[in-house]
């Protein structure tokens, strides 16, 4: 497996995740004055990251492990 173009699509995905995580904490930001309801965009943001990059790593992950899968029943 080509572990760099695992961690490429890790770091990717976990971009897009942090920006969709950034957008829905502006969405979605409470009328509540609590403290736990305040500066919520870098929870969201690394909640996103998190999410975007085991699911960008993982995808391609099984990606290769399919065509190797593939190759592999193509030589049999």
């Amino acid at each position: 497996m080509n572990r760099k173009l695992i961690v490429f699509s890790g770091v990717i995905t976990a971009a897009i995740g942090a920006v969709i995580g950034l957008s829905a904490s502006e969405l979605a930001r409470p009328k509540f004055e609590s403290s736990i309801y305040q500066n919520l965009a870098p929870k969201y943001a690394a909640a996103g990251g998190v999410i975007g990059l085991l699911a960008g790593a993982g995808q391609e992950a099984i990606r290769q492990l399919k065509q190797q899968r593939e190759k592999e029943e193509d030589t049999n």
